[in-house]
């Protein structure tokens, strides 16, 4: 583990955290490692010299260029990602702006599990979002809400939702991912996955994986959990009954 992320996990006190905060905690660290380094100029003239990258650092920042076609670093800047417009948290964890034209909106995240929370919505902001017409798919994802599972559901009914879903789970993977079902300029929807992966015992840094939001979608959609969607169908539990939480594989490629 290098100095940067050494010294991030000391700032937040991982190791002495109980783990539901250790969690949280090691969501901002990883946010910040990423700004760090961007932040970086000599990561940032070793990138311009063609160096090889070697170090976890180096790697971050390559891939990432590579995956936006960016062959020299003029500038980089780090604009002020809002709140959603119900002040909730955006899917951008992270806006990298690269020589005043590249807009890397990032979401980052940390798991030692092979499943990540990716999302988590009302069933009414679910059906608006991806839009979602038929009445009895909709009365159907209500009910899983309502039990927190499909353990009340009959075979047709589990049928039913998995085939009225199949023209929507492309467009559900990608805005529960990034926040909208399409391209946008809004600073809130991102446009990039980094995610890292930690030790189950110690908690450190063990590999990473960087993917596009359509490369990611690409890969989740091929999974059959979750009514054929890619995407585990959970609850948190404080919004039992209320929400419904999708969790998405992680990825070590």
């Amino acid at each position: 583990m290098g100095n940067k992320l050494k010294d991030l996990y000391e700032e937040h006190n991982i190791d002495k955290l109980r783990p539901g905060a250790r969690s949280d905690a090691l969501g901002d660290v990883y946010e910040k490692f990423v700004k760090l380094i961007f932040s970086d100029q000599e990561l940032v003239y070793k990138f311009n010299m063609g160096t090889v990258p070697s170090s976890t650092e180096e790697k971050v920042m390559y891939d990432v260029c590579r995956d936006f076609g960016i062959l020299f670093i003029e500038s980089v800047n780090f604009p002020n990602v809002p709140k959603t417009d119900v002040g909730g948290e955006p899917k951008t964890d992270l806006c990298i702006l690269i020589n005043g034209n590249t807009l890397v909106k990032a979401t980052i995240k940390q798991s030692r599990a092979r499943e990540v929370t990716i999302s988590e919505f009302d069933v009414a902001s679910i059906v608006e979002g991806i839009g979602i017409k038929d009445p009895m798919t909709i009365s159907l994802m209500e009910k899983h809400q309502r039990d927190a599972s499909a353990k009340n559901f009959a075979p047709e009914e589990k049928e039913y939702l998995t085939n009225g879903m199949q023209i929507y789970k492309r467009d559900l993977v990608r805005w529960a991912i990034s926040g909208a079902v399409d391209d946008s300029e809004d600073l809130r929807v991102a446009n990039y996955s980094i995610n890292f992966r930690v030790d189950s015992n110690t908690n450190r840094f063990v590999n990473f994986v960087t993917h596009s939001i359509e490369s990611l979608v690409d890969k989740i959609v091929k999974f059959k959990r979750g009514f054929n969607t890619g995407l585990s169908w959970t609850y948190a539990t404080g919004t039992k009954g209320k929400k419904i939480q999708f969790k998405g594989p992680t990825f070590t490629h």
